[in-house]
Order: C-alpha cells, then structure tokens, then sequence
C-alpha cells in the first residue's frame, strides 16, 4: 500500500500537531480544546506555496467548547533555518470547534523541510 504525501493525508501533520498543542497548553483554555486535538483529522489542506490553509474535521458528537473560549487564540511563531523572517499560524475556532490553521511565512517560500520548525508562541491574539 502507497502511503499519500502529507498534503493527501487525512491525518494531522507533526507540525500542524505541534502548532496546535502549543497554541491551546496554556491552561486558560478549556481543556476541550486539547481533546479536539486527539480527535481532529484533515477535511482539506491547501498549500500556497508561501504556507498552507488546513481545514480540520472534528467529529459532530464531540464535546463543543463554548464558542467564545475560542475568541483570543494566540499566534504560534515558526523559527525555520530556511526562513529568516520565520513563519506565523493563525487558527480559526468557530462554533466552538478547531475550525482550521492557517500558516504563512514572512519571506520567501515554504519550505520542503517541515521538520527543522521550532514551534512557540507568539505575542497577541489571532483577531486582536
């Protein structure tokens, strides 16, 4: 059995996991939302060439986290060899669900490599 390029794969990548469990450890969240990580799973991921736009599935029956937990996600920063000016992802929570990540970086193209991010938070909140 072929195994789908990570791009095709309905699972979360190591780095998009990395992105979210650093986005939602600290512990004024709600832990429902690390839980929706165990359970999430790739509806569609788009690259840009500069990033990509991942689109996240969490099951219906799957506790929602009361919709205005969601509204100050803070921004995960990317540190990559190949990119001097970094990479931000910024996540979308809507309905109370981990809607999607969207990642871009400052300067140049994304690299092939996802393996040498160094993944911490930012300063400030996605929409603030």
């Amino acid at each position: 059995m072929m195994i789908p390029p990570a791009n095709e794969s309905p699972e979360l990548t190591a780095l998009e996991r990395s992105v979210l469990e650093t986005a939602f450890s600290s512990t004024e969240f709600d832990s429902s939302f690390r839980e929706q990580i165990d359970v999430a799973t790739v509806a569609v991921r788009t690259p840009s060439g500069v990033g990509f736009i991942t689109k996240l599935r969490i099951p219906e029956e799957y506790h929602v986290v009361d919709a205005a937990a969601g509204n100050a996600v803070p921004v995960v920063i990317g540190d990559h060899p190949a990119l001097p000016s970094g990479a931000e992802f910024i996540l979308q929570v809507k309905d109370g669900r981990i809607n999607c990540i969207e990642a871009f970086c400052h300067e140049g193209m994304w690299p092939a490599d996802e393996t040498q991010f160094q993944i911490h938070l930012g300063q400030g909140y996605a929409g603030h």
